[in-house]
């Protein structure tokens, strides 16, 4: 009985895998493609199509991407650390309270989020901070409460005894933060940060409200394209921005050791 529980259990991970990495497979080959139409003869593979990731059309979008990215995860990652701080290490009053309210932005569709920003600077008079600055403090809610969550978690699980033992030396308060806490929740706060910068790189229900002639990023860039063509240049661009996803992955990972968040340590 045992072991075809553990057949099954495989199995299943199989299936799963499988259909996680199969369209993924059939991009990265539509991106090889020997012709403009998308066709599949992996003897005449090529890599031409690559090249037009350099052309304006893509470049641009992809460095603003990267830029507002960078910014809000960033700032995600500041006020994150600050509120978790607030309400799992000062245990402020009516820190639940807090806490739900900072999750909140999660039980709201990003699209009513969008149509509801779009409104707001609408009324108050501020249509001329749609692109950049808007789309900023848009992925900044979107991405704050992955970056509580993570940093509270870490907090909730770090040894108040190493912060008590500090302090009966002669550590002062900011000594104890910046020398015991902080390296001791790196791996949750940064976690945190990289679901930030994909969260914020990756979106399209927000952006698609508050990008503007100049200020494309490339989700959206990529949906433009693909209302009128389908071919191998579209699935190389999204084949590279997989890459470069997969990349800050394993970079955020050499740094922050997010395999330690899932034991409660650090690495």
């Amino acid at each position: 009985m045992n072991r075809v529980l553990t057949c099954l259990f495989w199995l299943a991970i199989a299936l799963v895998l499988t259909f996680i990495t199969l369209p993924l497979a059939v991009v990265v080959a539509a991106s090889l493609s020997p012709s403009s139409a998308v066709t599949f003869l992996p003897w005449e593979w090529t890599t031409v199509w690559y090249g037009n990731l350099l052309a304006d059309r893509w470049l641009q979008p992809f460095l603003l991407s990267v830029k507002i990215a960078t910014v809000v995860a960033g700032i995600s990652g500041v006020l994150g650390v600050l509120a978790a701080y607030a309400v799992v290490y000062e245990r402020l009053p009516g820190s639940t309270a807090i806490m739900a309210g900072l999750l909140s932005p999660l039980s709201v569709p990003q699209i009513v989020k969008g149509v509801a920003i779009v409104l707001f600077l609408s009324i108050i008079g501020l249509q001329g901070v749609l692109g950049t600055p808007a789309l900023i403090a848009a992925h900044v809610v979107l991405a704050l409460p992955f970056v509580t969550r993570m940093a509270a978690t870490s907090l909730a699980n770090f040894d108040g005894n190493l912060d008590r033992a500090a302090q009966s030396l002669g550590a002062t308060k900011r000594q104890r933060l910046q020398h015991i806490v902080l390296p001791m929740i790196k791996p949750g706060v940064l976690s945190g940060v990289t679901f930030a910068f994909i969260i914020s790189f990756n979106n399209i229900p927000l952006s698609v409200f508050l990008v503007r002639p100049g200020d494309t990023t490339l989700p959206i860039a990529v949906i433009n394209y693909l209302e009128y063509s389908l071919d191998p240049v579209m699935a190389a661009v999204n084949v590279a921005s997989m890459i470069f996803i997969l990349t800050v992955i394993f970079l955020f990972e050499k740094v922050g050791g997010f395999s330690a968040q899932l034991h409660g340590g650090s690495k």
